[in-house]
């Protein structure tokens, strides 16, 4: 037992290997002063209450033989002695066939009462003062708030890899997240992460397994949230990690992995906290979950070998991604145009700026523009719009490709800048807005420091509303909620810069949403007006986010490709 939400984990294991359909968890004090889980189950008979509680003893495993097929969530019969011994424990249970039930309470590994008492069907499990026989593991417990989340975060997990069963949680005497437990796992994927996600699902099956996939963006963060479970088993385990880590990069969001398997196939057993397993194919999971990333970000075919370097290859068209191909890093890179390299069959006439495939890559030579260059030396000609999007320029130097989404981001971000932080404004809500439960709890834990910045919240029946908002003047036309989220996830990712500042670069950074994109048809004029404006930038050459704005060619770099020197 690590922490209160182990103490969750455990009992609500057992509540789902005892056949529950309704499973309510109550937390007060983030878990520290008291842990409640009770169920439906098929209960536990009195006079094995005693043995529930016994170190090494279980009911799930009745021969040797079933430790090789392994089908219930426990089975070594070690979490509930473990619980009692580390805190005050109580187990209420009644069978269906029983008149009565049983109460067992255990202080400190020890049994100080065994007794019939009434109760209904099934199991209730109370933990209080955890950790009181421990006091140096109880000083390095979390606060309520964050302790409270990671127990309601493992409930909400469980919720939807049993949609069928109902979950309810509550910490101090409120409500919090409910499941229906009507089997429609997409309804609870859609309560937690909210209606307005994009929600996608894709099933992919190998020769040994089954997959069952679930995602949807996390708007205003780069890094990917992943719930894995194995034949219903919660695991946090290396295999599904490197996979999802390596063919998931391009999609960052919530991602839920859901695997069946044979129940040989996996030995669940190599990990004290079960929070690991061992496949006996392992390369079966990284196959599928690139089915599953494959199909999710439109069914693009797998990069070639070498096309892009191990560290940067994504793609195209999932969402964004993976590093720029401009950036001159390890890994040589392969330009979208029409050019050709020598030996190869020259293009169809008309087709320069019309060619999607990938080609081979750009001499070494390419370069940069510093910000010191006189890029064109003023005279700047208009070549056209490659289909990938990239305008081409001719200049008095050369050739230069600018990607317009990058160019604009960079104009507006400098624009935004020359407002002062003290133009922001408080914005009222037209109608309040709900927050998603799974993002409502850490709103909760921060709500002071965000309403110092300008957010306001109203909470009613358990769910938390956002009632206003930071703007610049104009609006800006930023998403309250999407400004919500992209804060406060920054700001918990680095505590080391002030909630203030986070505020105003995600405001200043909303040039970014209302910016060109990179496939928008843009006319001559305007081409011409987006390099003019660049050019007036304090630093014209990189976007916002770091990215090359502009990839210069030398004419004697064009000329000693050619052979023309």
């Amino acid at each position: 037992m690590e922490r209160p939400a182990s103490v969750v984990k455990e009992a609500v294991e057992n509540s789902i290997d005892a056949g529950a359909s309704d499973v309510k968890v109550s937390l007060f004090e983030g878990g520290k002063l008291r842990i409640v889980v009770e169920d439906d189950g098929e209960g536990i008979a009195f006079d094995d209450l005693p043995l529930a509680a016994a170190r090494h003893a279980t009911s799930k495993i009745r021969s040797v033989e079933e430790l090789e097929r392994i089908q219930s969530l426990g089975f070594r019969g070690e979490a509930l002695a473990s619980i009692a011994s580390v805190s005050r424990f109580e187990i209420r249970s009644r069978r269906a066939e029983d008149e009565t039930g049983g109460l067992l309470r255990i202080e400190g590994g020890e049994t100080v009462l065994h007794t019939e008492t009434p109760c209904r069907k099934g199991t209730r499990i109370a933990v209080e003062d955890l950790f009181y026989t421990l006091p140096a593991r109880r000083k390095f417990l979390k606060s309520a708030a964050s302790e409270w989340r990671r127990a309601s975060s493992l409930v909400r997990d469980f919720a939807v890899a049993y949609p069928s069963v109902a979950f309810s949680e509550s910490h101090d005497g409120k409500s919090g997240f409910t499941s229906a437990g009507n089997g429609d796992r997409r309804r609870v994927l859609l309560d937690l992460w909210g209606d307005e996600c994009d929600l996608r699902s894709f099933e992919a099956s190998s020769t040994n397994l089954h997959l069952e996939c679930w995602w949807a963006a996390i708007p205003g963060r780069a890094k990917s949230q992943v719930t894995a479970f194995v034949n219903g088993r919660t695991v946090n385990d290396a295999v599904i990690r490197g996979a999802v880590g390596s063919l998931c990069r391009s999609m960052p969001g919530n991602w839920v992995f859901l695997f069946t398997l044979p129940p040989e196939f996996v030995d669940a057993n190599i990990h004290p906290a079960k929070a690991e397993v061992r496949f006996r194919y392992p390369g079966e999971i990284f196959d599928t979950v690139q089915q599953a990333a494959l199909n999710l970000s439109g069914g693009v075919p797998q990069v070639s070998p070498g096309a892009f370097s191990t560290s940067s290859a994504h793609f195209p068209g999932a969402g964004g991604g993976g590093r720029s191909p401009f950036t001159g890093e390890s890994g040589g890179w392969r330009a979208r145009s029409g050019w050709q390299a020598p030996g190869e069959e020259r293009a169809a006439p008309g087709t320069l700026f019309a060619r999607m495939e990938a080609d081979p890559p750009l001499p070494e030579t390419a370069e940069f523009p510093s910000a010191a260059d006189e890029v064109g030396g003023g005279d700047i000609r208009f070549m056209g719009q490659l289909a990938s999007g990239y305008l081409v320029f001719e200049t008095g130097e050369g050739l230069a490709v600018m990607d317009p989404h990058a160019a604009h981001e960079r104009i507006g971000y400098e624009r935004m800048g020359r407002i002062s932080r003290e133009s922001v404004t408080i914005q009222g809500c037209a109608v309040p807005l709900p927050v998603a439960p799974s993002f409502s709890q850490s709103v909760r834990e921060h709500r002071k420091g965000l309403e110092e910045i300008g957010f306001s919240f109203d909470e009613r029946d358990g769910q938390l509303y956002l009632t206003a908002f930071p703007s610049l003047p104009g609006g800006m036309g930023e998403d309250p909620l999407r400004l919500l989220r992209s804060v406060l996830l920054e700001w918990t990712e680095d505590r080391q810069a002030p909630l203030e500042e986070i505020l105003w670069k995600r405001l200043a950074t909303a040039a970014c949403g209302l910016s060109v994109k990179l496939g928008d048809r843009i006319s001559p004029s305007e081409a011409l007006a987006l390099w003019r404006n660049l050019c007036e930038c304090g630093s014209p050459w990189s976007c916002p986010h770091g990215r090359p704005t502009v990839l210069t060619l030398a004419r004697g770099k064009l000329e000693s490709f050619f052979g023309r020197e």
